[in-house]
């Protein structure tokens, strides 16, 4: 089965939903089977949390072999959802790492100078529950997944530790152990949650990392992995009004990198 690994999204939907309608067109022949895996944050920075997480979930439906993993931001919203006693934190924190551009998103008005922050809360308490789908997505995703030679996950591993074993909180948020590490894991670690310093997937000996900056610098990326076949990166961008999506050539780098910007 031909695998497409999508990278951090951040709210771009316009680029998502290019890229889904490359990704369709260009398995129109039906002459190989093929799946979508998003490696997770689809929402948060970017203009369209709601109408990106629509077309995940609307993906997830069509092919049912499709899967979204559970980035960190997806996670702000669960906790926002689910606890209660923590509300008022996981609120804070969430709206201070780009969860102000999904609640507006979502419809919450965010010029609005709440007098009493528990107005807001309920508020993006319903407007979020009128997205079941979205919840359901969130709430059924995967931790990691497992294709051939390659374990696709959001952030990273932590060296040392079987995949089994490997803790929630490092699946969704590690950044230095992993990065700075030559450690040759079980598999070749695909992922995202932190852009490369290249805005071009990065591909090293024991990782492939595929945040190019949604958000920041407009480019989604998705790798192509199929038995028998070289690995395909592509590039998703918007140029004068249109989305374009092209093959691009990968950083190949010698040794680990240094950890950069987060997502």
């Amino acid at each position: 089965m031909r695998t497409y690994a999508i990278g951090d999204v951040h709210g771009r939907a316009d680029l998502v939903g290019g890229l889904l309608s490359f990704i369709e067109a260009e398995n129109k022949s039906g002459l190989v089977d093929y799946r979508v895996i998003f490696l997770g944050d689809i929402i948060d920075r970017g203009p369209d949390s709601r109408q990106a997480m629509d077309l995940v979930v609307q993906e997830l439906a069509r092919r049912p072999e499709s899967k979204l993993i559970l980035g960190n931001h997806e996670e702000f919203l669960l906790l926002f959802l689910d606890r209660p006693d923590k509300r008022e934190i996981v609120f804070e924190h969430w709206m201070s790492n780009g969860g102000l551009a999904a609640a507006a998103s979502y419809g919450l008005d965010v010029r609005r100078p709440y007098v009493d922050v528990r107005e807001a809360h309920e508020l993006l308490l319903g407007l979020l529950k009128r997205e079941p789908t979205h919840i359901s997505a969130m709430r059924s995703a995967a931790s990691y997944i497992l294709a051939g030679d390659y374990i696709l996950v959001h952030a990273g591993l932590r060296p040392g530790i079987a995949i089994e074993l490997q803790t929630e909180k490092d699946l969704r948020t590690i950044r230095a152990p992993f990065l700075e590490c030559d450690f040759r894991f079980e598999r070749i670690v695909v992922h995202g949650h932190t852009v490369t310093s290249s805005r071009s997937p990065e591909v090293y000996a024991n990782r492939i990392a595929i945040d190019t900056g949604a958000d920041r610098f407009g480019i989604i990326t998705a790798l192509v992995l199929e038995e028998g076949r070289p690995n395909r990166f592509l590039s998703t961008r918007a140029f004068e009004g249109n989305i374009l999506v092209s093959e691009t050539e990968p950083l190949l780098a010698t040794k680990a990198r240094s950890a950069a910007a987060g997502s």
